[in-house]
Protein backbone atom coordinates (compact mmCIF):
# COMPACT_ATOMS: atom_id res chain seq x y z
CA UNK A 1 0.00 0.00 0.00
CA UNK A 2 2.17 2.79 -0.99
CA UNK A 3 1.03 6.57 -1.54
CA UNK A 4 3.10 9.37 -2.72
CA UNK A 5 2.76 13.05 -1.59
CA UNK A 6 2.86 15.41 -4.90
CA UNK A 7 2.26 19.32 -5.73
CA UNK A 8 4.13 22.46 -7.00
CA UNK A 9 6.68 24.05 -4.43
CA UNK A 10 5.65 25.80 -1.46
CA UNK A 11 1.98 23.81 -0.87
CA UNK A 12 3.28 22.70 2.34
CA UNK A 13 3.82 18.91 1.38
CA UNK A 14 6.84 18.70 3.86
CA UNK A 15 5.01 19.56 6.72
CA UNK A 16 2.14 17.65 5.91
CA UNK A 17 3.70 14.22 5.48
CA UNK A 18 5.59 14.82 9.01
CA UNK A 19 1.87 15.24 10.26
CA UNK A 20 1.10 12.00 8.84
CA UNK A 21 3.93 10.05 9.24
CA UNK A 22 5.43 11.85 12.61
CA UNK A 23 8.45 11.95 10.69
CA UNK A 24 10.19 15.42 12.03
CA UNK A 25 10.91 17.86 9.23
CA UNK A 26 14.24 18.27 9.38
CA UNK A 27 14.87 14.18 8.81
CA UNK A 28 13.66 14.81 5.48
CA UNK A 29 16.96 15.25 3.73
CA UNK A 30 16.80 12.52 1.05
CA UNK A 31 19.96 10.78 -0.09
CA UNK A 32 21.06 9.61 -3.19
CA UNK A 33 18.27 10.61 -4.95
CA UNK A 34 15.51 8.77 -2.45
CA UNK A 35 12.28 9.93 -1.73
CA UNK A 36 11.62 10.06 2.12
CA UNK A 37 8.74 7.01 3.14
CA UNK A 38 6.98 6.64 6.51
CA UNK A 39 3.99 4.99 7.93
CA UNK A 40 0.62 6.77 8.18
CA UNK A 41 -1.97 5.05 10.52
CA UNK A 42 -5.51 5.34 9.45
CA UNK A 43 -7.18 6.98 11.96
CA UNK A 44 -10.41 5.25 12.21
CA UNK A 45 -12.94 6.19 15.52
CA UNK A 46 -14.51 2.97 15.15
CA UNK A 47 -10.72 1.49 16.38
CA UNK A 48 -10.73 3.94 19.03
CA UNK A 49 -14.21 2.52 20.41
CA UNK A 50 -13.69 -0.94 20.32
CA UNK A 51 -10.82 -0.27 21.90
CA UNK A 52 -12.21 1.62 25.00
CA UNK A 53 -14.89 -1.02 25.12
CA UNK A 54 -12.43 -4.27 25.91
CA UNK A 55 -9.76 -1.88 26.78
CA UNK A 56 -6.97 -4.13 25.43
CA UNK A 57 -2.82 -4.40 26.50
CA UNK A 58 -2.43 -3.24 22.72
CA UNK A 59 -4.50 -0.81 20.05
CA UNK A 60 -3.25 -1.46 16.12
CA UNK A 61 -4.01 0.68 13.17
CA UNK A 62 -4.16 0.05 9.77
CA UNK A 63 -1.14 1.69 7.97
CA UNK A 64 -0.16 3.51 4.44
CA UNK A 65 3.21 3.86 3.42
CA UNK A 66 4.02 7.21 2.58
CA UNK A 67 6.26 8.77 -0.17
CA UNK A 68 7.09 12.45 -0.42
CA UNK A 69 7.67 13.69 -3.97
CA UNK A 70 9.66 16.44 -4.74
CA UNK A 71 7.97 19.38 -6.73
CA UNK A 72 7.52 18.24 -10.54
CA UNK A 73 11.56 18.84 -12.02
CA UNK A 74 11.74 21.13 -15.10
CA UNK A 75 14.38 19.11 -16.83
CA UNK A 76 14.03 16.29 -19.42
CA UNK A 77 15.94 13.92 -17.57
CA UNK A 78 14.99 14.68 -13.56
CA UNK A 79 11.20 14.57 -15.02
CA UNK A 80 11.61 10.94 -16.62
CA UNK A 81 13.24 9.58 -13.49
CA UNK A 82 10.11 11.74 -10.87
CA UNK A 83 7.61 9.76 -12.96
CA UNK A 84 9.58 6.87 -13.09
CA UNK A 85 9.41 6.92 -9.21
CA UNK A 86 5.37 7.89 -9.54
CA UNK A 87 4.85 4.69 -11.45
CA UNK A 88 6.15 2.70 -7.96
CA UNK A 89 3.18 4.24 -6.12
CA UNK A 90 -0.60 2.56 -5.54
CA UNK A 91 -2.25 6.53 -5.54
CA UNK A 92 -1.05 9.46 -5.44
CA UNK A 93 -2.06 12.38 -2.83
CA UNK A 94 -2.24 16.27 -5.03
CA UNK A 95 -1.52 18.77 -2.21
CA UNK A 96 -2.45 22.18 -3.63
CA UNK A 97 -1.76 25.35 -2.02
CA UNK A 98 -5.40 27.35 -1.61
CA UNK A 99 -3.57 29.95 1.05
CA UNK A 100 -2.49 33.34 0.64
CA UNK A 101 0.73 34.48 2.58
CA UNK A 102 3.28 37.27 0.48
CA UNK A 103 6.55 35.85 2.63
CA UNK A 104 5.87 32.01 1.02
CA UNK A 105 6.44 32.70 -2.93
CA UNK A 106 4.36 30.79 -5.53
CA UNK A 107 5.81 29.34 -8.66
CA UNK A 108 3.20 30.50 -10.53
CA UNK A 109 3.22 34.04 -9.57
CA UNK A 110 -0.03 33.77 -7.28
CA UNK A 111 -2.40 31.61 -5.54
CA UNK A 112 -5.27 30.08 -7.35
CA UNK A 113 -5.81 26.16 -6.64
CA UNK A 114 -8.08 25.71 -9.34
CA UNK A 115 -5.32 26.50 -11.63
CA UNK A 116 -2.82 24.04 -10.06
CA UNK A 117 -5.21 21.38 -10.37
CA UNK A 118 -5.11 21.43 -13.79
CA UNK A 119 -1.46 22.12 -13.93
CA UNK A 120 -0.71 18.72 -12.50
CA UNK A 121 -3.63 16.80 -14.07
CA UNK A 122 -2.25 18.24 -17.49
CA UNK A 123 1.74 17.27 -16.40
CA UNK A 124 0.58 13.60 -15.35
CA UNK A 125 -2.00 13.06 -18.80
CA UNK A 126 1.20 14.10 -21.12
CA UNK A 127 3.59 11.81 -19.07
CA UNK A 128 1.04 9.10 -19.89
CA UNK A 129 0.16 10.16 -23.55
CA UNK A 130 4.18 10.22 -24.19
CA UNK A 131 4.01 6.38 -22.53
CA UNK A 132 0.93 5.98 -25.35
CA UNK A 133 3.14 7.20 -28.46
CA UNK A 134 6.14 4.75 -27.18
CA UNK A 135 4.47 1.85 -26.76
CA UNK A 136 2.38 2.30 -29.70
CA UNK A 137 5.69 2.71 -32.01
CA UNK A 138 6.69 -0.60 -30.00
CA UNK A 139 4.32 -2.65 -31.01
CA UNK A 140 4.04 -1.08 -35.09
CA UNK A 141 7.56 -2.57 -35.35
CA UNK A 142 6.76 -5.88 -33.59
CA UNK A 143 3.72 -6.16 -35.91
CA UNK A 144 6.01 -5.90 -38.99
CA UNK A 145 7.90 -8.38 -37.89
CA UNK A 146 5.00 -11.03 -36.78
CA UNK A 147 1.41 -9.78 -36.34
CA UNK A 148 -0.10 -10.65 -33.24
CA UNK A 149 -3.93 -10.39 -32.29
CA UNK A 150 -3.16 -9.41 -28.75
CA UNK A 151 -0.63 -6.96 -29.91
CA UNK A 152 -3.49 -5.41 -32.22
CA UNK A 153 -5.99 -5.17 -29.58
CA UNK A 154 -3.87 -3.50 -27.40
CA UNK A 155 -3.14 -0.55 -30.15
CA UNK A 156 -6.53 -0.42 -31.08
CA UNK A 157 -6.80 0.23 -27.18
CA UNK A 158 -4.06 2.88 -26.85
CA UNK A 159 -5.44 4.57 -30.23
CA UNK A 160 -9.04 4.82 -28.20
CA UNK A 161 -7.49 6.29 -24.91
CA UNK A 162 -5.02 8.95 -27.00
CA UNK A 163 -7.75 11.79 -27.35
CA UNK A 164 -8.28 11.83 -24.06
CA UNK A 165 -5.00 12.29 -22.88
CA UNK A 166 -4.45 14.80 -25.17
CA UNK A 167 -7.11 16.77 -23.82
CA UNK A 168 -5.72 16.07 -20.38
CA UNK A 169 -8.59 14.18 -19.06
CA UNK A 170 -6.96 11.26 -16.85
CA UNK A 171 -7.64 7.48 -17.85
CA UNK A 172 -9.71 6.86 -14.86
CA UNK A 173 -12.19 8.92 -16.11
CA UNK A 174 -12.57 6.32 -19.20
CA UNK A 175 -15.19 3.63 -18.29
CA UNK A 176 -12.65 0.04 -19.37
CA UNK A 177 -14.01 -3.51 -18.97
CA UNK A 178 -11.83 -5.75 -16.85
CA UNK A 179 -9.97 -7.26 -19.82
CA UNK A 180 -8.83 -3.95 -21.39
CA UNK A 181 -7.83 -2.35 -17.60
CA UNK A 182 -5.72 -5.57 -17.70
CA UNK A 183 -4.46 -5.31 -21.40
CA UNK A 184 -2.59 -2.13 -20.31
CA UNK A 185 -1.67 -2.86 -16.52
CA UNK A 186 1.63 -3.03 -17.31
CA UNK A 187 2.08 0.40 -18.32
CA UNK A 188 1.91 1.71 -15.11
CA UNK A 189 0.09 4.47 -16.61
CA UNK A 190 -0.35 7.11 -13.44
CA UNK A 191 -3.42 8.54 -14.83
CA UNK A 192 -5.00 5.39 -13.89
CA UNK A 193 -3.76 5.60 -10.00
CA UNK A 194 -6.45 7.17 -7.71
CA UNK A 195 -5.81 10.54 -6.41
CA UNK A 196 -7.05 11.97 -3.24
CA UNK A 197 -6.71 16.53 -3.83
CA UNK A 198 -5.74 17.66 -0.08
CA UNK A 199 -6.67 21.59 -0.37
CA UNK A 200 -3.81 23.18 1.92
CA UNK A 201 -5.87 26.10 3.15
CA UNK A 202 -5.29 29.30 5.22
CA UNK A 203 -6.41 30.02 8.34
CA UNK A 204 -8.80 32.60 7.34
CA UNK A 205 -10.93 30.74 4.19
CA UNK A 206 -10.45 27.04 6.04
CA UNK A 207 -12.58 25.10 5.18
CA UNK A 208 -13.62 26.91 2.42
CA UNK A 209 -17.11 25.32 1.06
CA UNK A 210 -17.27 26.78 -1.91
CA UNK A 211 -13.39 26.57 -3.21
CA UNK A 212 -14.78 22.46 -2.42
CA UNK A 213 -17.40 22.69 -4.85
CA UNK A 214 -15.28 23.98 -7.24
CA UNK A 215 -11.74 21.71 -7.05
CA UNK A 216 -14.68 18.70 -7.26
CA UNK A 217 -15.69 20.06 -10.17
CA UNK A 218 -12.18 19.93 -11.62
CA UNK A 219 -10.70 16.61 -10.32
CA UNK A 220 -11.72 12.98 -11.89
CA UNK A 221 -15.12 11.83 -10.95
CA UNK A 222 -14.70 9.50 -8.48
CA UNK A 223 -11.90 10.47 -7.04
CA UNK A 224 -11.81 12.73 -3.36
CA UNK A 225 -10.90 15.56 -2.63
CA UNK A 226 -10.67 16.89 1.12
CA UNK A 227 -9.65 21.03 3.09
CA UNK A 228 -7.53 20.86 5.78
CA UNK A 229 -5.27 24.04 6.84
CA UNK A 230 -1.87 22.55 7.56
CA UNK A 231 -0.27 25.41 9.61
CA UNK A 232 -3.15 25.20 12.04
CA UNK A 233 -2.96 21.07 11.98
CA UNK A 234 0.41 21.72 12.84
CA UNK A 235 -0.06 23.90 15.91
CA UNK A 236 -3.09 21.13 16.97
CA UNK A 237 -0.68 18.26 16.55
CA UNK A 238 2.15 19.92 19.06
CA UNK A 239 -0.60 19.71 22.12
CA UNK A 240 0.86 16.82 23.58
CA UNK A 241 -2.19 16.50 26.52
CA UNK A 242 -4.97 14.71 24.36
CA UNK A 243 -7.58 16.74 26.53
CA UNK A 244 -5.68 20.44 25.97
CA UNK A 245 -6.11 19.28 22.42
CA UNK A 246 -9.57 18.28 22.17
CA UNK A 247 -10.06 21.37 24.19
CA UNK A 248 -8.05 23.56 21.54
CA UNK A 249 -10.38 21.98 18.33
CA UNK A 250 -13.49 22.22 20.45
CA UNK A 251 -12.83 26.21 20.65
CA UNK A 252 -12.12 26.44 16.77
CA UNK A 253 -15.02 24.36 16.13
CA UNK A 254 -13.52 21.18 15.20
CA UNK A 255 -14.82 18.34 15.56
CA UNK A 256 -12.00 16.25 14.37
CA UNK A 257 -8.13 17.03 12.88
CA UNK A 258 -8.83 16.84 8.77
CA UNK A 259 -5.59 15.18 8.99
CA UNK A 260 -7.44 12.23 10.22
CA UNK A 261 -10.02 12.43 7.64
CA UNK A 262 -7.43 12.26 4.95
CA UNK A 263 -5.81 9.54 6.10
CA UNK A 264 -9.13 7.10 5.57
CA UNK A 265 -9.63 8.95 1.85
CA UNK A 266 -6.06 7.51 1.23
CA UNK A 267 -7.06 4.28 2.81
CA UNK A 268 -10.17 4.32 0.01
CA UNK A 269 -8.19 5.55 -2.40
CA UNK A 270 -6.03 2.41 -2.81
CA UNK A 271 -8.80 -0.11 -2.95
CA UNK A 272 -9.15 -1.02 0.65
CA UNK A 273 -11.34 -1.75 3.43
CA UNK A 274 -10.62 -2.55 6.91
CA UNK A 275 -11.46 -5.32 9.22
CA UNK A 276 -11.17 -5.80 12.76
CA UNK A 277 -10.03 -8.31 15.54
CA UNK A 278 -10.93 -7.84 19.13
CA UNK A 279 -10.05 -8.55 22.01
CA UNK A 280 -8.70 -7.92 25.71
CA UNK A 281 -4.89 -8.66 24.21
CA UNK A 282 -5.61 -6.77 21.01
CA UNK A 283 -7.68 -4.47 19.12
CA UNK A 284 -6.48 -4.59 14.98
CA UNK A 285 -7.79 -3.31 11.93
CA UNK A 286 -6.80 -5.30 9.35
CA UNK A 287 -6.17 -4.42 5.76
CA UNK A 288 -8.09 -6.02 2.78
CA UNK A 289 -8.84 -5.47 -0.94
CA UNK A 290 -12.40 -4.11 -1.66
CA UNK A 291 -14.54 -7.49 -2.48
CA UNK A 292 -11.71 -9.58 -0.49
CA UNK A 293 -12.83 -13.04 0.47
CA UNK A 294 -13.43 -15.08 4.06
CA UNK A 295 -10.20 -16.78 3.38
CA UNK A 296 -8.49 -13.42 2.09
CA UNK A 297 -8.84 -11.86 5.43
CA UNK A 298 -7.61 -14.88 6.98
CA UNK A 299 -4.43 -15.08 4.98
CA UNK A 300 -3.78 -10.85 6.03
CA UNK A 301 -3.63 -11.72 9.76
CA UNK A 302 -1.42 -15.14 8.86
CA UNK A 303 -1.37 -17.50 5.89
CA UNK A 304 -1.50 -20.30 8.29
CA UNK A 305 -5.42 -19.60 9.18
CA UNK A 306 -6.24 -19.09 5.10
CA UNK A 307 -4.50 -23.04 4.87
CA UNK A 308 -6.34 -24.47 7.66
CA UNK A 309 -9.68 -22.13 7.24
CA UNK A 310 -12.89 -23.86 7.91
CA UNK A 311 -15.33 -20.79 8.69
CA UNK A 312 -15.48 -17.10 9.76
CA UNK A 313 -17.08 -15.88 12.72
CA UNK A 314 -18.37 -12.18 12.21
CA UNK A 315 -20.17 -9.61 13.59
CA UNK A 316 -20.86 -6.15 12.46
CA UNK A 317 -18.76 -3.50 14.22
CA UNK A 318 -21.85 -0.84 14.59
CA UNK A 319 -24.06 -4.04 16.39
CA UNK A 320 -21.28 -4.41 18.61
CA UNK A 321 -20.79 -1.15 19.69
CA UNK A 322 -24.28 -0.49 20.57
CA UNK A 323 -24.42 -4.01 22.74
CA UNK A 324 -21.22 -2.83 24.12
CA UNK A 325 -22.68 1.02 25.09
CA UNK A 326 -25.46 -1.25 26.85
CA UNK A 327 -23.69 -4.23 28.72
CA UNK A 328 -20.52 -2.24 29.48
CA UNK A 329 -17.97 -5.06 28.32
CA UNK A 330 -16.59 -6.09 25.31
CA UNK A 331 -17.39 -10.14 26.12
CA UNK A 332 -21.13 -8.83 27.39
CA UNK A 333 -21.61 -7.60 24.08
CA UNK A 334 -20.55 -10.78 22.08
CA UNK A 335 -22.70 -12.82 23.99
CA UNK A 336 -25.68 -10.45 23.37
CA UNK A 337 -25.09 -10.85 19.46
CA UNK A 338 -24.92 -14.41 20.06
CA UNK A 339 -28.48 -14.47 21.82
CA UNK A 340 -29.99 -12.19 19.13
CA UNK A 341 -28.74 -14.37 16.18
CA UNK A 342 -26.18 -11.20 14.99
CA UNK A 343 -23.33 -13.75 15.45
CA UNK A 344 -22.63 -14.79 11.91
CA UNK A 345 -20.89 -18.34 10.59
CA UNK A 346 -19.76 -17.50 7.34
CA UNK A 347 -17.92 -19.67 4.68
CA UNK A 348 -14.63 -19.42 2.67
CA UNK A 349 -16.53 -17.68 -0.07
CA UNK A 350 -17.73 -14.87 1.65
CA UNK A 351 -17.26 -11.11 1.01
CA UNK A 352 -15.73 -9.11 3.87
CA UNK A 353 -17.65 -5.66 4.25
CA UNK A 354 -15.71 -2.76 5.63
CA UNK A 355 -16.12 -2.84 9.53
CA UNK A 356 -16.30 -6.46 9.93
CA UNK A 357 -15.16 -7.96 13.42
CA UNK A 358 -13.60 -11.31 12.00
CA UNK A 359 -12.52 -14.02 13.59
CA UNK A 360 -11.12 -17.27 12.17
CA UNK A 361 -11.50 -20.86 13.13
CA UNK A 362 -8.55 -23.10 11.51
CA UNK A 363 -7.39 -25.90 11.89
CA UNK A 364 -3.75 -26.81 13.11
Amino acid sequence: MKIALVGLPQVGKKTLFSLLTGVASDHLHSHSGDYPIGMVKVTDPRVDELSALYKPKKTKYAEIECTLAPAPPRDAKPLEQWLGKLKDMDALCHVVRAFEDPAVFHASGSVDPLRDIEVMNLELAIADLSLVDLRLERIAQEQKRKQDPERAEEAALLLKLRPGLESGTSLRAHSMQDTELKRIRSLQFLTLKSMVTALNCGESNFPDPQLLEAAGAKITPGDEVCALCVKLEAEVAQVDDPRERAEFLEALGIAEPAVHVLTRLLYRALGYIGFFTVGVDEVRAWTIRRGGTAVDAAHAIHSDLAKGFIRAEVMKCHELLAAGAERGSGHAAEVHLKETARFHLKGKDYIVEDGDIVHIRHSG
